[in-house]
């Protein structure tokens, strides 16, 4: 019987700590998970990041009213990488998707006139980004990045509060 009085607290002692480890892996995925849906729906109220044909634009300054987007987005992302776990398998793409903003900007630096075309690249990674991360192993739902849908086509929602 002295068996049972010894083992039965380090089991429940075990028990309780399974349970806590437990608690806090799901708490910590479902802030990854909270993260992740923030970024991708961040991404898809980019307008910017809508799918263009690509031309080449003449004049200056096209390009520098995207800027302040991209730093955003790279921001956004460098941000969502704070709440995801050490061991998550979606810091490389965060990271990829990061480094696309960066390869914009200077492509965008060095030929503003080319602009759209290293803005289509950058979509495309974003659009790989957003697949990966929301490909169903959790709760993230996946957006296409700049492809909000409206109230009516060609007009954004109306915020002014409805009357009745």
């Amino acid at each position: 019987m002295e068996w049972l009085a010894v083992s039965a607290p380090v089991l429940s002692l075990l028990v309780g700590i399974g349970a806590g480890w437990g608690t806090r892996t799901g708490m910590d995925r479902r802030d990854e998970s909270a993260a992740l849906n923030a970024l991708i729906m961040d991404l898809h109220l980019k307008r910017p990041l809508a799918a263009i044909e690509p031309r080449v634009v003449q004049g200056a300054g096209a390009e520098a009213l995207l800027r302040p987007t991209v730093l955003d987005t790279r921001d956004r992302i460098l941000e969502t990488l704070t709440h995801l776990r050490s061991s998550s398998t979606d810091i490389s793409v965060l990271l990829r998707m990061s480094a696309a903003c960066a390869l914009y900007l200077r492509e965008a630096a060095l030929a503003p006139e080319r602009y759209q075309f290293a803005l289509m690249e950058l979509r495309e990674t974003m659009l790989d980004g957003v697949r990966l991360i929301s490909d169903g192993r959790r709760r993230v739902r996946y957006l296409a990045p700049g492809e909000r849908s409206t109230a009516k086509p060609g007009r954004p929602p109306s915020r002014r509060p409805v009357r009745r």
